[in-house]
């Protein structure tokens, strides 16, 4: 929990059952802009995480977070 809030900003649900989605692809922030155009929440823009990951946050219906992810090309575990 401690890195969802302090690498992605985002307040986790400490108790009860919750789930996160991560959806990976190949443009994160197309798809979290096509997302948030369509009504989905925005919880946090795509962002680099640990060098390697462009990532993302938005929430399905029912407010579970969704984690758009992709690998950038060039640095070490991605393409």
């Amino acid at each position: 929990m401690a890195s969802t809030r302090d690498d992605h900003g985002l307040d986790p649900v400490p108790q009860g059952q919750r789930a996160a989605v991560i959806l990976w692809t190949d443009d994160t922030a197309g798809a979290y802009a096509e997302l948030t155009a369509s009504g989905a929440p925005a919880l946090a823009a795509p962002h680099r995480w640990l060098d390697r990951l462009l990532i993302a946050w938005t929430a399905d219906p029912d407010g579970n977070p969704i984690q758009i992810v992709q690998r950038l090309e060039g640095v070490p575990g991605g393409r």
